[in-house]
This record gives structure tokens, C-alpha cells and sequence, in this order.
């Protein structure tokens, strides 16, 4: 009597787990691996290749310096530079003489990436961590604050790294960035981040045509 109940006990908690489990070919993973993985990254230097929801892709070099420094340097023909610094995040179109489109950094979706100490908890800006064949996907948000939109990191595992991200905003356009050549924790230089001398350099070059 007693194995037949411990058989159907375990029966059933077979099944609960089946019932709860991530569909096929997802599973579930703990994140703290690629917690440890975010905050040992304290430089980063890589190739990319963005491609935007309309189709459009462009190419150039990442550089990361946490906390809070960050430079997109978009490859010609492109005009785009997108630099961090602390809390201002600036998109500067090189050919214009506007001034640039200013944003806090902590209400992009980038801004995760940016902190010192990264936690990816349910508690902070976890929604969701899963596991694609060799891939893990871990999806961020700010449920209190929806309009800063989502961005979904992908891991490759053993040894795990980050290969690429994708921007959700809130209207749903979606921008894909896949990272190539990565160097962590090699020295970069503080001038890359300088946003008031990068405005400044281009308002001059502009002004000697």
C-alpha cells in the first residue's frame, strides 16, 4: 500500500512539473551564472552589425567602460555616433547642425548593461531567462516603467558570452545588435567618452566647409 501511494505521489509530481515546465526545446535557467558573467565585464570593445526593423543594417565598433560609458562609432556611410556618459545618452548625427537628441541613459533599455553591478532578479528587471539550444535568452524590463521598452540578451554558453541584443521600444520597433572580436577588461581610454569634446570637434570640422 505504502509503494503504491509513494508511486502515485510521484506520479503526480512528475506531471505538475511536466504541466509547468517551458515548452519544448526552452528550459528554465538559474541566472546567476550570467550575473557573475555582466559584472566582471568592466570594459568591453567590440565589431557590430545593427540591423533595424525596417531592414537597414549597419556596422561599426562597441565600446563599454562601466559604470555609465558607452560609444556606438557607426562605420561611413553612416553619420550616427551614440555615446554614454553617466546619466546623458546622446545620438549625434555627424553631417547635421542640429544639436544632438539627448536621453537619460536610465530610460533606454541600454542603461541595464551600463551599471556597475548588474542583478537580474524578478525583483530589479528579470522577466524571463531561457534556453535555446546552446543559447540562453534573458529578457529585461522595467515593469513599472513600460516605455523604456525591452531589450533581450543572448548568451552562448560554455563559455558563456554575450553575442547580441535586441531593443524592443515601446511602439514594438525592434533594433538587433550581433557582437564580433569581443575584448573584456583591456584598458580604453576616458576621451572616447567625452561628449561635450566629441560635439565640440564635429561643430568644428563642420565649420571648415
Amino acid at each position: 500500500m505504502n509503494r503504491a501511494l509513494g508511486t502515485l505521489l510521484s506520479f503526480k509530481i512528475c506531471f505538475f512539473c511536466l504541466l509547468f515546465s517551458p515548452a519544448s526545446g526552452e528550459e528554465r535557467l538559474n541566472s546567476n551564472s550570467f550575473e557573475l558573467y555582466l559584472n566582471s565585464i568592466k570594459t568591453l570593445k567590440a565589431d557590430f552589425i545593427q540591423i533595424s526593423s525596417n531592414g537597414e543594417v549597419e556596422t561599426g565598433q562597441l565600446l563599454i567602460k562601466k559604470p555609465g560609458k558607452m560609444r556606438f562609432e557607426y562605420d561611413s556611410p553612416s553619420n550616427h555616433l551614440v555615446m554614454a556618459s553617466g546619466l546623458l545618452l546622446v545620438v549625434i548625427d555627424k553631417k547635421l547642425t542640429s544639436e544632438p537628441q539627448r536621453y537619460l541613459t536610465s530610460q533606454t533599455p541600454i542603461g541595464y548593461l551600463l551599471n556597475e553591478t548588474v542583478k537580474l532578479t524578478p525583483e530589479s528587471n528579470l522577466k524571463e531567462i531561457l534556453l535555446k539550444d546552446s543559447y540562453a535568452n534573458i529578457l529585461l524590463h522595467d515593469p513599472d516603467n513600460p516605455t523604456i521598452g525591452t531589450i533581450e540578451l543572448v548568451f552562448s554558453l560554455k563559455p558563456t558570452t554575450l553575442r547580441e541584443w535586441t531593443i524592443t521600444n515601446f511602439s514594438g520597433e525592434r533594433i538587433r545588435v550581433l557582437l564580433d572580436e569581443l575584448i573584456i577588461n583591456h584598458p580604453i581610454d576616458m576621451k572616447n567618452f567625452n561628449i561635450g569634446s566629441e560635439i565640440s570637434k564635429i561643430k568644428q570640422q563642420q565649420s571648415r566647409k
